[in-house]
């Protein structure tokens, strides 16, 4: 991190263009003013830090922007209600202009997970590991078998714990792994 606060004051000096290939995203978020995101050769999206972060095109592109990364959950085909409503941890979760037809996706960054009712969408989990970061904590649990990641600043004295999904801070992706356009 010492190196990459020299190289920004160096890009701010210079103020010419570098091009800098990293596979480190915090490094690609703090450096770059554009960031492109390869996968295998292949260009998945092209954009400032703070587009890649808040739309990711699909789910590679998700996981791979953000620390601990995105968490994503499948929606088997039994649990799409009809093409704007799926269920989720036994309830009917309902969205504006959608259309499913098959399994999904849903992603939830760890830092939009809530540990205060603030959602229709809850679960109780079971904690795994806490790792404590001092300003912050990240709990690990699982859902279904897979692993989920929570960033929280809340002490937590409990193994058992209510999580809160806000709706708003859902990612969706269809069967391909493709955000969906709403």
């Amino acid at each position: 991190s010492e190196m990459r606060v020299e190289i920004s004051k160096l890009h701010k000096k210079l103020r010419s263009n570098i091009v800098y290939v990293t596979h480190d995203q915090i490094e690609a978020m703090t450096l770059a003013d554009k960031i492109v995101i390869m996968n295998k050769g292949k260009i998945e999206q092209f954009g400032d830090p703070e587009e890649i972060y808040n739309n990711p095109r699909n789910i590679f592109v998700a996981e791979f922007i953000g620390s601990p990364k995105m968490n994503i959950l499948k929606i088997e085909r039994k649990n799409i209600i009809n093409k704007n409503t799926l269920r989720l941890f036994n309830k009917d979760i309902h969205f504006e202009n959608y259309n499913f037809e098959d399994e999904l996706y849903i992603g939830i960054r760890p830092e939009d997970i809530s540990l205060e009712n603030n959602s229709e969408i809850s679960t109780e989990i079971k904690i795994d590991l806490i790792e404590n970061l001092g300003s912050e904590k990240i709990i690990y649990s699982h859902i279904n078998g897979s692993e989920i990641r929570i960033k929280s600043t809340q002490n937590i004295k409990d193994n058992n714990i209510t999580i809160y999904l806000p709706k708003n801070k859902l990612y969706l992706f269809d069967v391909n792994k493709n955000r969906f356009k709403a």
